[in-house]
């Protein structure tokens, strides 16, 4: 069962891999990254990031689309975590069963403006997160579980 859905550009890291998991009761972390998923180095660090007893998968958008109806069945607690707004869009558009989608942290960068502590939008990511929005998803920000949830207002 899908528990939970983030964007977090650092992946599995502290709040994710400990806070976040724990909180879930996740059993199984699908990281949806098309650049994460052909670095076998990144992968093995996030294999290490992750919480002990916790599985891993790490895919692109376009191969977790193929298996979106096998990760849908999964018997696991299952935490996905996108590392961008565009694989998250192509996910989400393309598999459009999502009724949240919780907008973690996405780094600051030219031509980007800022929406909260570590949310940081370019008008290319405010067009992916409409696209999301546009399949009834609705998209927050939180950072952890025990702080204040509030909607994204593009």
């Amino acid at each position: 069962m899908i528990k939970a859905l983030r964007i977090d550009h650092r992946l599995v890291h502290g709040q994710v891999a400990f806070t976040w998991t724990h909180f879930l009761a996740a059993t199984r972390i699908i990281v949806i990254d098309t650049k994460a998923a052909s670095d076998d180095f990144q992968k093995m660090a996030l294999n290490m990031a992750k919480p002990a007893g916790c599985k891993l998968n790490v895919f692109s958008a376009e191969r977790a689309l193929e298996k979106a109806e096998k990760i849908d069945s999964l018997s696991d607690n299952v935490f996905i975590i996108f590392g961008n707004t565009k694989d998250a869009a192509t996910y989400i558009t393309g598999h459009p069963v999502f009724k949240e989608l919780n907008v973690g942290g996405i780094a600051k960068k030219e031509g980007s403006k800022n929406y909260a502590d570590v949310v940081y939008l370019t008008p290319d990511e405010e067009d992916d997160l409409r696209r999301i929005m546009a399949t009834g998803c609705n998209v927050f920000m939180q950072q952890l579980p025990t702080t204040k949830r509030e909607s994204l207002k593009l």
